[in-house]
């Protein structure tokens, strides 16, 4: 297990050395599921994998707003001394690191989209968020993830992955509903980086063909927009590829990794 640190409420684990790689988890989970993408990224980087406020180990901010997130992430980086950064992002974490990634473009080495999106929400999206914020205000944590964790999973491959997903509700049913919602209003509100420009660093995108929160054609269509884009396409994948296509999304990122940072693959 990677050595655990606080600063100013915010949680992460740190290991390694070398050029730095910023992980950010998706929504509701935590930093662990970052745990053997660590193992292998640590080996010649230096591995930062925070937990978002409210969730995991970390405090929740008085205003939870994906820029004000990314500020706090921000912070944590100049107290750890890292001056720039490659950064991956699976789903929520990808909006965090595309506001860090636009507010401090100077700082970021690279920037690796999971599973995520550089448009906002739709009207249609956010009337099915507010329905969803209602539900949980309802039912609780436990019936929300009750119903999300097996959602995120390729629909053919949910029995093969249920264990997984079992353990993910599990490990997160202890999240408050408050946390849920208020981390929920902060993606509903996010900004919209379909039209910006990304030509700074090199952009990797991790797609699942299978995905059922996100159009993979669209992701493809987005990826055009960077000068240097790199697109693995997993064809029997969900939202979670870091556990259905394990070792092939190890690769890829790593690879990505070395890529921003001039070096040979090592793996």
């Amino acid at each position: 297990m990677p050595n655990e640190f606080i600063h100013n409420g915010i949680a992460y684990y740190k290991k390694g050395k070398g050029e730095v790689v910023v992980l950010l988890h998706g929504y509701p989970m935590d930093k662990n599921i970052w745990l053997d993408l660590i193992t292998v990224l640590s080996s010649n980087h230096q591995v930062i994998a925070i937990d978002i406020p409210g969730l995991g180990s970390s405090n929740a901010l008085s205003i939870n707003a994906i820029h004000t997130i990314a500020d706090q992430i921000h912070e944590l980086l100049q107290h750890e001394r890292v001056d720039k950064a490659v950064f991956v992002g699976h789903s929520m974490g990808g909006y965090i690191a595309l506001a860090y990634s636009d507010q401090y473009r100077k700082r970021v080495k690279g920037l690796s989209l999971v599973h995520s999106t550089l448009k906002a929400d739709s009207e249609d999206k956010k009337i099915m968020r507010l329905k969803v914020i209602d539900l949980i205000k309802k039912g609780g944590t436990k019936a929300f993830l009750r119903e999300l964790f097996p959602s995120l999973f390729a629909a053919d491959r949910r029995n093969v992955f249920k264990s997984e997903w079992e353990a993910l509700y599990n490990r997160h049913q202890s999240v408050s509903p408050t946390s849920l919602i208020a981390l929920y209003e902060a993606i509903m509100h996010r900004k919209n980086y379909a039209e910006t420009t990304w030509n700074e660093f090199p952009m990797q995108w991790i797609i699942g063909e299978k995905d059922q929160l996100l159009d993979p054609k669209d992701l493809i269509a987005q990826a055009l927009q960077s000068d240097k884009s790199f697109v693995s396409l997993y064809p029997d994948c969900g939202h979670m590829s870091m556990i259905e296509n394990k070792a092939q999304f190890e690769n890829d990122i790593l690879g990505f990794t070395n890529y921003c940072y001039a070096k040979t693959n090592q793996k």
